[in-house]
């Protein structure tokens, strides 16, 4: 075995080099989260990104959906909420939103397969594509030279197909049958127009701090465990514990806590000052980092604030996370489906809402407030004849619409 073999055990080296002075760097793959894409086995094997994509997940999940004509009256007995409630044979609302927005963090993005067999029919059913059976290079779908600007482009384009292995069978979907969903936002690098980068790319030194920092606390605690032992009066260098009295005092210190010898014998703890060590600090460290990457903080996740966070703040937290970033993604999955089930074509609209959630009560109790003060002004206002009715009226409707009552 060389030298290097000895130094990095059976670690591969990625690349050698050696510039014109003569000397030479080595790269190395040092453990999973080395370049592979296995971002999807990250998300349910490492606890710190498990935990943040589970927890924004599971909010993104609970959006209540409702359907409005152009008027702005419900639509009761919606086909298109029928089909959101159960948009599979396998899969509720529920599950399948949860199952959406872990494969947008995860990978990027998120491609809903809907088959029909007529064009203008809604869709039979609705499946999330899993990112890691999704092949978009293997006809070189997405290269593409010239801009798509006119109908026939865009039929050109639509007409494209990709491969998705389901079991040991691979299909060939077209581009038209899926209606894609971004977490940052696709074509941000070229050629990537059906495509978009993961947040995970940002965090893999991240993750991997994380992956070792447990693997050493894990070390360290076996090794807390145990004590060398050595010999204190030996001038010689020869030993005066003999084979027979080691084992024996091996397997009482396996049954015993204590043992008394007349032996001069020092024992050393092999982890000497575990706090020393910072092991939990910087796993805190490292897991602030990925709540930052998506847009998180300790108010959202009280894992590592150790009671910094209050249960006041713990709820503006959320509230704020699920107002500018869970809003946010909801309505953009709601677009997606209109523009792709032509109800802009029609004025109808599919909304998505969080307002019926128990910790956004506090915000609707807000909003009723404000408003309440609002038209208490606009009476006062009226009777000073300030404004009149009419238009106390048209300003009521607007504050109305934009509190969202």
């Amino acid at each position: 075995m060389g030298l290097f073999s000895n130094l990095f055990g059976a670690k591969k080296i990625d690349s050698v080099r050696r510039d014109k002075n003569g000397v030479w760097s080595f790269w190395m793959n040092e453990s999973a989260f080395g370049n592979d894409r296995k971002y999807l086995e990250w998300s349910l094997t490492n606890p710190v990104l498990m935990t943040v994509i589970s927890i924004r997940a599971k909010l993104y999940s609970q959006m209540k959906i409702t359907h409005y004509k152009s008027n702005g009256d419900e639509i009761e007995n919606s086909p298109y909420l029928k089909l959101l409630h159960k948009p599979n044979y396998f899969q509720s609302q529920e599950d399948w939103l949860f199952q959406q927005m872990w494969f947008m963090s995860v990978d990027g993005k998120n491609l809903i397969y809907q088959p029909k067999s007529l064009t203008s029919q809604l869709p039979s059913s609705l499946y999330n594509l899993i990112p890691t059976e999704i092949d978009l290079e293997a006809k070189r779908p997405m290269r593409i030279s010239d801009f798509v600007l006119t109908t026939k482009d865009e039929k050109a384009f639509s007409d494209r197909t990709f491969d998705y292995t389901l079991g040991d069978k691979t299909h060939n979907i077209p581009f038209k049958s899926v209606i894609p969903l971004y977490d940052l936002s696709n074509a941000l690098t070229c050629d990537s127009w059906m495509d978009a980068p993961s947040r995970i790319n940002g965090i893999k030194c991240v993750l991997q701090n994380i992956d070792e920092n447990i693997k050493s606390k894990n070390i360290n605690l076996k090794m807390s465990q145990k004590y060398l032992f050595k010999n204190e009066t030996n001038p010689e260098g020869q030993p005066q514990i003999q084979d027979t009295d080691r084992n024996a005092i091996e397997n009482v210190l396996g049954k015993k806590a204590v043992m008394i010898t007349n032996a001069s014998i020092s024992a050393n703890h092999l982890v000497s000052d575990f706090k020393k060590l910072f092991l939990d600090e910087m796993f805190s460290n490292d897991a602030t980092t990925v709540l930052n990457a998506f847009e998180m903080n300790r108010d959202v996740l009280n894992y590592f604030s150790n009671g910094a966070s209050t249960h006041d703040n713990q709820e503006q937290g959320i509230i704020r996370y699920v107002q500018s970033c869970t809003q946010v993604d909801a309505n953009n999955l709601m677009s997606s489906l209109m523009q792709e089930w032509g109800l802009y074509d029609t004025g109808e609209k599919l909304v998505a809402s969080y307002n019926h959630l128990p910790v956004m009560q506090i915000v609707m109790k807000v909003k009723i407030d404000t408003f309440k003060a609002y038209q208490e002004t606009l009476k006062l206002a009226i009777e000073n004849q300030t404004i009149d009715a009419k238009e106390a009226k048209e300003m009521s409707d607007k504050l109305k619409n934009d509190l969202g009552l």
